[in-house]
């Protein structure tokens, strides 16, 4: 039996929308692999898109999750995720 204090009030009952907003951004960085021709980072971003579930659904992305390719000098061969809500980064690395 675990010691500590119990819980008195409903222990499920959370509401919705009254939290703070999470907001995380990910960047996953291939340029070695994508430089010497092994990886395609716009199949790998497909890819991305189309795996990515969010409330237990793929292909759900909406505006919850966000992948782009980010444009500019250092850009080439990376992969910008941002999430605005709950994402943990273990579900890029694998």
């Amino acid at each position: 039996m675990k010691s500590g204090a119990k819980g008195t009030g409903s222990a499920g009952a959370k509401g919705k929308g009254g939290g703070p907003k999470v907001t995380k951004k990910f960047i996953i960085n291939a340029s070695q692999p994508a430089s010497d021709k092994i990886f395609d980072v716009a199949a790998f971003e497909k890819f991305l898109h189309d795996k990515i579930k969010v409330d237990n659904r793929v292909g759900n992305l909406g505006d919850t999750v966000q992948i782009s390719q980010p444009q500019g000098a250092g850009g080439e061969g990376k992969i910008e995720v941002v999430a605005h809500t709950q994402f943990s980064g273990r579900y890029l690395k694998y």
